[in-house]
């Protein structure tokens, strides 16, 4: 079978709409509404800033950059970027997230950062977007449900580079749901699709990008079993004592104690994907 006369889109949109379906909060735009979990998310990056530095330093940037960054979240990149760069333009969907980025852009006294709140899907690059810029950056933000078009408006705004970075294989999130979304909803957990889908993608549409692959740790420490807990909690819908007990007896089970700490990690393959706009 010749590989071009798959329809990789379509699979693309096909496994997304049945983890978007079977996902209960999930990664969707709605978990990140709370502006608590984005306080969260956003206190996890400033213990991973080695992480982030090295992503950073990996772009193709000068202080003279302007950078587009979709899915850009609290600001994990978007913030220590504009240190680097002319100006950064953050595009996030998600209330709780642009929330917690706009008090991050007031805390650190940033003036040369613009946010839009918008999703990319229902985003104009040329009436929303003050473009081109030079690196275009969607750091696991892919959840789009036609990837074929979000590509191509990412091609619309930038005049050179595109970076994403995506996921190789199951994250540690999608462990714990596999496990637990049939004890708690009776049903299987479907993960998304994967860097392979995507490559394929953009073969299709005539692009051939580096791909590196990469291992990354997950470390997420609490301090009690209450506030891990209340983490999940914010990851699904628990709706019954039964669920809590479920959830609280599988956290009881997976955390490790680690001085005063209960301590869960994961680890996980994931991809940067690079390619030079032609």
């Amino acid at each position: 079978m010749n590989e071009n006369t798959i329809a990789w889109n379509d699979i693309w949109k096909e496994l997304m709409d049945g983890h978007q379906s079977s996902d209960h909060k999930g990664s969707g735009t709605s978990l990140w509404d709370s502006k608590e979990n984005a306080e969260r998310f956003w206190k996890r990056s400033q213990e991973n800033r080695e992480r982030v530095g090295k992503t950073i330093n990996e772009l193709p940037i000068t202080a003279d950059s302007r950078i587009l960054d979709i899915g850009a979240g609290p600001g994990s990149l978007a913030i220590p970027l504009t240190e680097k760069v002319s100006h950064v333009t953050a595009v996030e969907p998600a209330k709780g997230m642009i929330d917690v980025l706009q008090e991050n852009i007031k805390t650190y006294g940033i003036d040369n950062i613009s946010c839009v709140n918008k999703r990319w899907e229902d985003l104009d690059v040329e009436n929303d977007l003050d473009g081109p810029y030079d690196v275009v950056i969607a750091s696991y933000s892919l959840g789009m449900p036609d990837i074929q078009d979000a590509i191509r408006k990412m091609e619309a705004a930038s005049s050179k580079y595109i970076c994403l970075y995506w996921f190789a294989g199951e994250s540690p999130w999608e462990y714990h749901s596999r496990i637990l979304h049939p004890a708690l909803y009776g049903k299987e957990y479907v993960a998304g699709p994967k860097c392979d889908v995507l490559y394929n993608v953009l073969y299709n549409m005539g692009i051939y990008p580096d791909m590196h692959v990469f291992p990354l740790e997950y470390t997420n420490r609490f301090s009690s079993i209450d506030e891990a807990v209340d983490e999940f909690r914010s990851r699904y819908e628990i709706d019954t004592q039964q669920q809590e007990t479920i959830l609280r007896d599988y956290l009881q089970s997976l955390l490790e104690k680690e001085d005063e700490l209960l301590v869960n990690r994961g680890f996980s393959t994931r991809v940067k994907i690079f390619w030079e706009k032609r």
